[in-house]
């Protein structure tokens, strides 16, 4: 299509010639002529100058579309940028999680079946981790992570108290005693990798500080490190909230009388303050277990 004047109104002329402009940007930016050299090739005859040098293979700006390329480009950002600040911030509708992938499985999973239920307009999309995600890229809208709560720029809502206990296969311990060191050098005591000061907080919470066990072996996924203490392979700290179903099912049991004890650590929903909408604080309201 070739601009000319005689048939188009001055509104339409500006209008064309914005469209070729950004046409032209692109292009410019890219120094790929694609889909648009059409449209280049009439803004060049509206304003009388050449702006690219054109090879076989390849374009070349010439300094005229140099000197323009720096002058629209960065006016067309101008208009995006205050465009999109006009208009009116669309419904999230879709929620991005970051989470750990054993805790997905034993604890929130079957929440979030049930905050469908009760939201079936909104979606969570899943992504499991290990690594606290970077929540200013706009890629995860919050994240689910294990630790003090403490993690700077962002807000942290404790899910639950974390307050731990041995678990083991009945094959291998039963009974309702206080732990003792004995007990404990007759197994392997299984851990957490990223965690490895757990054993340490409980032992102490239990009047066991001095106790160094013999066997240790970690693992890096809690549900992996259940399976392995119900296959009776040794003995796990376990919460209520994870391990829950392995003890109602009775594949794990207590095998010691001490009360449990509390961590330091717990899990948070992590998230920015500045970018929580409605969607996020739904499924906030729901995991804290504050829905009406």
């Amino acid at each position: 299509m070739k601009l000319k004047r005689s048939k188009l109104s001055e509104n339409q002329t500006a209008r064309l010639c914005e469209h070729f402009v950004a046409v032209f940007v692109a292009a410019g930016r890219a120094l790929s002529f694609a889909d648009a050299a059409a449209a280049v090739a009439n803004l060049e005859q509206e304003l009388g100058v050449a702006l690219f040098r054109r090879f076989n293979r390849r374009i070349e700006l010439t300094a005229a579309g140099t000197r323009y390329l720096d002058s629209v480009g960065g006016a067309l950002d101008l208009i995006e940028r205050e465009s999109a600040a006009l208009r009116p911030p669309r419904r999230q509708t879709t929620l991005r999680l970051s989470v750990l992938q054993s805790f997905a499985t034993l604890w929130l999973l079957p929440r979030l079946a049930a905050f469908k239920q009760a939201r079936p307009d909104l979606d969570v999309e899943i992504e499991t981790s290990t690594e606290l995600v970077d929540l200013t890229d706009g890629q995860h809208d919050a994240a689910i992570r294990f630790g003090t709560g403490r993690w700077p720029g962002l807000a942290a809502d404790r899910l639950f108290a974390t307050r731990v206990f041995p678990v083991a296969a009945p094959s291998l311990l039963r009974g309702s005693r206080p732990v003792t060191p004995a007990a404990l050098d007759r197994a392997v005591l299984f851990g957490i990798v990223q965690t490895p000061d757990l054993w340490p907080q409980y032992l102490q919470g239990v009047g066991l500080g001095d106790y160094r066990p013999r066997r240790r072996r970690s693992f890096d996924n809690v549900q992996v490190m259940y399976e392995a203490a119900a296959n009776g392979l040794g003995i796990a700290l376990a919460t209520d909230e994870l391990a829950g179903t392995h003890l109602a099912s009775g594949r794990l049991v207590k095998p010691f009388s001490n009360e449990p004890v509390a961590l330091r650590q717990s899990y948070y929903l992590v998230y920015r303050k500045e970018r929580v909408q409605p969607a996020l604080r739904a499924l906030r309201a729901a995991l804290l277990g504050r829905v009406r």
